[in-house]
């Protein structure tokens, strides 16, 4: 048996394999036996890699240095460029290379985000005030793709922006430090801290409100969610929203006149972060 084609069989067996596990990864279907076959496999492609480049030095060294003139072939330095050019890409998350790198989990788990990735299209359903008395609301909030972690707060006033109470106030944020596209992998996968929430999170609801109190024990929802509430407020009153995420921070408010209509949209000066925000009265 001849070591050379021992060493070169089991690089290509091993190439095979790992192309499979990679393809599994790429599309999000980690179960810990994938995991594992790849990171073994990875061992092995490295190991009998460092043979076959020690067996072929001499037929490397043709293909990177120029005998005639002796300096470097652009072959190499072309070879050189588009490595250096997808490492920096995906190690600094940079377009496109960012979105080529989770498109897969988002393809298969319907994921939304940015570069015409598919939007998911589920919605939490959420209840507050439960045991107050007054008016029930029922509101619709739908995010925006850009939009990953965010904190909301809603609240009423009268018509003069007096305070009037709480409808959503979450009691915890939840808090992911890398850049977005890893945001989004670290949020699907679960590799994020849950924080308290604190006033200074929400400037616009902690200017307005008496009453510092949440009412909702979990942090804002990643998801798109239907808010069912309830408000002391009278026929007329103004509904305010406020969010925040990854630094950018929205007001958005609609005027009330359950004497007019059921139904009001609430609308902000430019928003961005918030496709709809739409609340009925029952």
């Amino acid at each position: 048996m001849k070591k050379k084609n021992i060493i070169s069989l089991s690089i290509a067996l091993a190439f095979l394999f790992l192309s499979v596990t990679g393809l599994l990864l790429y599309f999000g279907l980690k179960p810990e036996f994938v995991t594992s076959i790849h990171v073994l496999l990875g061992l092995i492609f490295i190991g009998f890699a460092f043979f076959h480049i020690k067996n072929n030095w001499p037929s490397l060294k043709v293909y990177t240095k120029d005998r005639k003139e002796g300096g470097i072939k652009k072959e190499f330095l072309v070879a050189a460029a588009v490595v250096g050019i997808f490492l920096l890409g995906a190690g600094f998350s940079l377009p496109p290379f960012g979105e080529i790198q989770h498109f897969g989990e988002d393809l298969t788990r319907g994921g939304g985000g940015k570069g015409g990735r598919m939007e998911k299209a589920s919605f939490d359903k959420i209840i507050t005030n439960k045991d107050k008395q007054g008016k029930t609301i029922q509101l619709i909030i739908e995010k925006s793709n850009e939009v990953i972690t965010p904190v909301i707060t809603i609240w009423t006033t009268d018509t003069a922006g007096n305070f009037i109470d709480n409808l959503f106030v979450p009691a915890k944020t939840i808090e992911v430090t890398s850049g977005e596209a890893d945001k989004r992998h670290a949020l699907y996968e679960g590799e994020t801290e849950t924080n308290s929430f604190t006033p200074a999170m929400s400037p616009g609801w902690q200017a307005a409100t008496k009453d510092t109190a949440t009412n909702y024990a979990e942090a804002t929802p990643t998801d798109n969610f239907f808010l069912t509430t309830k408000t002391k407020a009278g026929n007329t009153f103004q509904l305010m929203l406020e969010i925040k995420d990854n630094g950018k921070t929205e007001l958005y408010k609609a005027l009330v006149d359950g004497t007019k209509s059921n139904a009001v949209a609430l609308k902000a000066a430019n928003g961005a972060l918030l496709v709809r925000a739409v609340a009925e009265l029952e």
